[in-house]
């Protein structure tokens, strides 16, 4: 595309969105999940739905490739649905953007929501300031640096657009990905880098409002919302999850400590419905057994360049560096 194509095309940009959102807002939400998971379906045989790609973060546990299974699971009667770990936010990203609908959000890590924040309200401020990184191992250790001063408390990034351009950086060109991860030779290249933060600048998703906060105060201010509940997973007994990884395997402070018998019994006791993620393993299985429930199957990305054979891999994958997933959906419907 020369350059000239290049200007008409970024300016037509809001009058495709906006004819986009006239097309949706004369479809049912129905037809708008018929035809989101019409996009989706997958003609290989590995899984039933393709990867979402509308969300500009890459995440660890992201979702990407549960879109499809959770959509449509969703009801169609819901005006908005509400997100207590927004995390990557595949899913959110979807309800809000393809399927139309207002989507409230939250998580506990604050660098991640302040990211959120500042991706949502001010995507091309983000992006400028992105663009002054170097795509590089250089520039990947000068980000990390001062991100982790950051962390540690030691030098706070006081400025919003600033924390969420060294967090986006820092995270996107990872391995893994990872926050303060190590750098991936894949998105440290420049023409790479380049095309993932234009999904940064383009993102537009009017429907999507976050916070910061803990799932337990968030889920009881909305008593009568659907929700999709991504927690981290569980950890102990059968789980073939055998070590927490968020925010970072390394300091795993949200994951080792979350409150999964908590959350089961607000879940138990909210009136909206909810869909739940979670890993299969026993004890989630006999916490929701009386719940509606499938075990759809895809592989994960997380690590999927490390090919080496270790004695986890070994007990729980088979001896195969590629990992499948072990997922429950699990779900009830508005009481």
């Amino acid at each position: 595309m020369n350059t000239i194509s290049v200007k008409i095309s970024r300016g037509l940009r809001p009058m495709v969105r906006e004819l986009e959102f006239l097309s949706q807002s004369r479809e049912t939400f129905s037809e708008r999940k018929k035809n989101l998971l019409r996009r989706l379906a997958s003609p290989s045989k590995t899984g039933k739905y393709k990867r979402y790609i509308g969300s500009p973060l890459r995440y660890a546990g992201g979702k990407s490739l549960a879109v499809g299974y959770v959509v449509q699971l969703l009801p169609d009667n819901i005006e908005r649905l509400v997100s207590p770990f927004f995390g990557g936010a595949s899913v959110e990203v979807a309800c809000a953007v393809d399927l139309n609908i207002q989507v409230i959000g939250a998580d506990i890590f604050d660098i991640l929501m302040n990211y959120w924040k500042v991706q949502i309200d001010n995507p091309s401020a983000l992006y400028e300031r992105l663009l002054e990184f170097e795509p590089d191992r250089n520039g990947f250790k000068a980000a990390k640096d001062r991100l982790k001063k950051h962390w540690d408390k030691t030098e706070l990034i006081t400025d919003e657009i600033e924390l969420a351009a060294y967090f986006y950086f820092n995270h996107n060109t990872s391995y893994g990905p990872h926050f303060l991860g190590w750098p991936s030779s894949v998105y440290l290249q420049t023409e790479r880098y380049r095309t993932m933060i234009e999904k940064v600048r383009c993102f537009d998703a009017p429907n999507l409002q976050v916070f910061c906060e803990s799932f337990e105060d968030f889920i009881q201010k909305y008593p009568n919302d659907f929700l999709y509940c991504d927690p981290p997973y569980y950890l102990d007994g059968d789980s073939k999850t055998f070590v927490g990884l968020y925010p970072h395997r390394n300091f795993p402070i949200y994951h080792n400590n979350f409150k999964h018998r908590l959350l089961y019994e607000l879940l138990m006791e909210h009136k909206g419905g909810f869909i739940l993620s979670y890993n299969d393993c026993s004890t989630i299985r006999k916490w929701y057994d009386e719940f509606d429930l499938i075990t759809p199957s895809w592989q994960y990305t997380l690590s999927q360049g490390d090919t080496r054979i270790g004695e986890n891999r070994r007990k729980n994958n088979n001896g195969l560096y590629v990992k499948q997933s072990h997922e429950l959906l699990i779900w009830r419907y508005p009481r």
